[in-house]
């Protein structure tokens, strides 16, 4: 909820401006009703004066002018809170405990967050604040001048008001049932769109397409159905609420006529002010129902706040990494009570080139991400340089650290900002780099050369280009340490093995950590780890492994046999 707060604490000066502004308005607004009933009044009798009329016209111009002021912050905050609470959700990305971060799905986080956003904006900008600076100040203004008009028609406005709560009462349940339909349906209908916008291969292929829109067609005639209802309902209640002020209006004009009490001018200000106090119970009709269902999305969005921080990022030892040397342990892990690593020791000593192999599941992923600090380990130690891990500052540890994964990790931008991110490099530095990746002929189609936009995840490229685009950071990068997952399996073996050779031999001043299912590419790392159902089974130089006794041997005929099928 911190996030929530600290984002209208941000903003409190402006918020401040808004309700008093709109608190003084509402009651020149009444006081302006107030004065024309005067001159009304004074202009039956003949004693109409200059002096009144410059007050009428003072505060008429002066209600326009705030009325016009009042539009900037009005304008700012609609805009600044939605874009703040949206702001928070990348904030929290920033520190969020990654375990926690891998259950959610892309998808629902981006509705999560739209939804959660523009809900916590709705509940402050369009209820709390529309109720204190808006509807109570009018419904309080308008009583205050009809007491000073009349005291018992104050006191009948206040008894209608109980009338008109019971039949809000029933209503907002009906509506608040209805757009809970709306919102459910609405939730459904933006899943089936993000999948089918996100799988359009897989489901065109699959005919899946069909099914899709049915789904959503069915959600778009409920939402509709629903929405007329609303509409109906509301339309109901606005017809009993303008019948109950009608017959309230004729009320005073029947008192006005027996009691011969009221003047013109009264009479005019009271219908006015009638109009007004009764106003405020209508729009409240409307914005309470939104209120509840905003608070439904902003609770979620807030759940998501809430998620447990890595706290690691911020505290912790922060050292000089010199040595570059790693111990992992007796490490275990397990996820969802599920172990997925068991008792893992490995070394790995300054500027080694180490490969980690095995079968898929088998936890080799799981091995790197203890090693850069994302999943903590369930017992056993992780030490750097003699320090344990789990007592590093980790934003510290990531200036000695890089990591690469298979899915090739671009993000929607140009191709510099991709290779070099925020760093000052010159382009011939950046080409010379491309030309030993041989991406020289992918880099001379580009129409805007490293300025060219990629697409998002590098969607314009293909995956071997995408892989060594990322691995092209390595050579603008400070990091001592390497980490590579897979981050070279959609090369084709030729390029795979120059890709390799280049890294092994233009970073030799670093440890890299690589894991792969290529067994002709380790031939040249230092040392192998085979890992089987969580465990290191078996530690080596290619050589020393690849004897018939040996697991990883055979593992590495059947990666042959597979490779040559295919």
């Amino acid at each position: 909820m911190n996030y929530i707060k600290n984002t209208i604490k941000n903003n409190k000066k402006i918020i401040i401006i808004y309700i008093s502004l709109g608190i003084f308005l509402a009651f020149l607004d009444m006081f302006n009703i107030k004065i024309f009933q005067e001159i009304l009044d004074a202009l039956s009798l003949g004693t109409l004066t200059s002096k009144l009329i410059i007050i009428y016209g003072v505060s008429l111009i002066l209600y326009a002018a705030l009325s016009y002021y009042d539009n900037y912050p009005s304008i700012y905050l609609q805009n600044k809170l939605y874009l703040d609470f949206k702001l928070s959700a990348l904030r929290k990305l920033s520190k969020i405990d990654y375990s926690k971060y891998q259950k959610i799905g892309l998808g629902k986080l981006t509705q999560r967050v739209e939804n959660g956003s523009t809900a916590a904006r709705d509940v402050y900008y369009e209820y709390y604040f529309r109720i204190f600076r808006e509807l109570l100040p009018t419904m309080l203004s308008s009583l205050i001048f009809i007491f000073l008009i009349d005291y018992k028609i104050a006191i009948a406005v206040l008894i209608g008001y109980i009338f008109v709560f019971i039949i809000t009462k029933l209503i907002l349940l009906k509506l608040y049932n209805l757009k809970e339909k709306i919102v459910e349906n609405e939730e459904n209908m933006n899943k089936y769109l993000v999948r089918g916008f996100q799988e359009l291969i897989s489901f065109r292929i699959n005919k899946k397409y069909k099914k899709e829109i049915n789904k959503c067609q069915t959600n778009i005639d409920e939402i509709v159905n629903s929405k007329v209802k609303i509409s109906l309902v509301h339309e109901a209640f606005f017809a009993i609420f303008a019948i109950l002020v009608a017959l309230i209006k004729i009320g005073v004009l029947v008192y006005a006529l027996i009691s011969n009490k009221l003047s013109v001018g009264y009479i005019v200000a009271l219908i006015t002010l009638l109009g007004k106090a009764y106003e405020p119970v209508a729009i409240f009709n409307v914005i309470y129902v939104d209120y509840k269902l905003d608070k439904v999305a902003m609770n979620k969005y807030i759940d998501f706040l809430n998620l447990d921080d890595d706290k690691m990022l911020t505290t912790g030892k922060i050292i000089n990494i010199k040595n570059k040397k790693i111990i992992m342990k007796d490490v275990k892990f397990k996820y969802n009570k599920n172990i997925t690593l068991n008792n893992i020791n490995l070394e790995i000593n300054p500027n080694e080139k180490i490969a980690i192999i095995g079968k898929s599941g088998c936890g080799k992923s799981t091995i790197l991400k203890l090693l850069t600090g994302f999943l903590k380990p369930t017992s056993g130690d992780i030490y750097v340089d003699d320090t344990k891990l789990s007592e590093l500052n980790l934003d510290n540890y990531y200036n000695y650290i890089s990591y690469i994964n298979q899915e090739s990790p671009l993000f929607d931008g140009t191709l510099r900002e991709n290779i070099i991110f925020d760093k000052k490099v010159s382009d011939k530095e950046i080409i010379k780099v491309l030309e030993l990746l041989n991406l020289k002929d992918f880099y001379n189609k580009l129409e805007n050369g490293l300025n060219s936009e990629i697409g998002e995840k590098g969607i314009l490229m293909s995956g071997g280009e995408r892989q060594r685009i990322s691995l092209a950071r390595l050579f603008f990068d400070d990091s001592s340490i390497i980490v590579l997952d897979e981050a070279t399996n959609a090369l084709d073996n030729k390029n795979e093995k120059n890709v390799i050779d280049l890294l092994l031999n233009k970073l030799q001043d670093k440890t890299i950590i690589f894991v792969t299912h290529k067994v002709e590419l380790l031939k040249q790392f230092d040392n192998i780890y085979v890992i089987k159902d969580g465990n290191v089974i078996e530690k080596g130089t290619y050589n020393k492994l690849n004897k018939k006794d040996k697991y990883f041997y055979e593992f590495s005929q059947k990666l042959k046999e597979s490779d040559t099928n295919e």
